[in-house]
């Protein structure tokens, strides 16, 4: 079955939604297929769609140019609109006046250095950990933090004033 029926199919088994059904459609690359991902983030994670396994057996190796990294260990600055899934172990920076999202999953554990007037926002899944390092109070950096096995490390000490934190009740969306 091609790559994009059986997402079709798979979604569809998950309670996707017609719209979204119907933009499962015809010949799309990897690009397209991530930047549809990232758009529906929130039933990706909700529903662990498609599962870790089949972004590593389709999407490993194809996907990072376009901000989905499987099991990678990134180093990367400014990069808008990331989802780690698997065991990633990264070094991102965001600086000057760079907007950025965050999706952090399964096993991933990144160190984050964040300054200047950048705007962060990450969310946190899953058996994940973050090591924060903010330097100056223009920078905003908020965590959204989903159940109880996410870890946050301040590298400076303490939790800077610029950075929210939001515990949420819940494993996800």
């Amino acid at each position: 079955m091609e790559l994009v029926e059986q997402l079709r199919k798979d979604g569809t088994e998950k309670g996707l939604c017609r719209l979204w059904q119907m933009k499962l459609r015809g010949n799309l690359d990897t690009e397209a297929l991530v930047k549809l991902y990232i758009k529906g983030i929130d039933f990706c994670i909700c529903e662990d769609y498609p599962t870790l396994d089949f972004l590593r057996t389709h999407f490993k190796g194809n996907s990072e140019p376009y901000g989905v990294y499987i099991d990678e260990d990134p180093i990367l600055a400014n990069k808008a609109d990331l989802v780690l899934n698997g065991a990633c172990r990264g070094m991102l920076e965001y600086d000057g006046y760079s907007v950025s999202r965050l999706y952090v999953r399964h096993t991933s554990e990144i160190a984050v250095n964040v300054s200047d007037h950048a705007v962060l926002t990450i969310d946190l899944f899953d058996q994940t950990k973050v090591h924060l390092s903010v330097v100056g109070d223009d920078a905003s950096v908020i965590l959204n933090v989903y159940g109880s096995t996410p870890q946050i490390d301040f590298v400076d000490g303490e939790k800077p004033n610029c950075v929210i934190v939001n515990y949420n009740n819940k494993t996800t969306y």
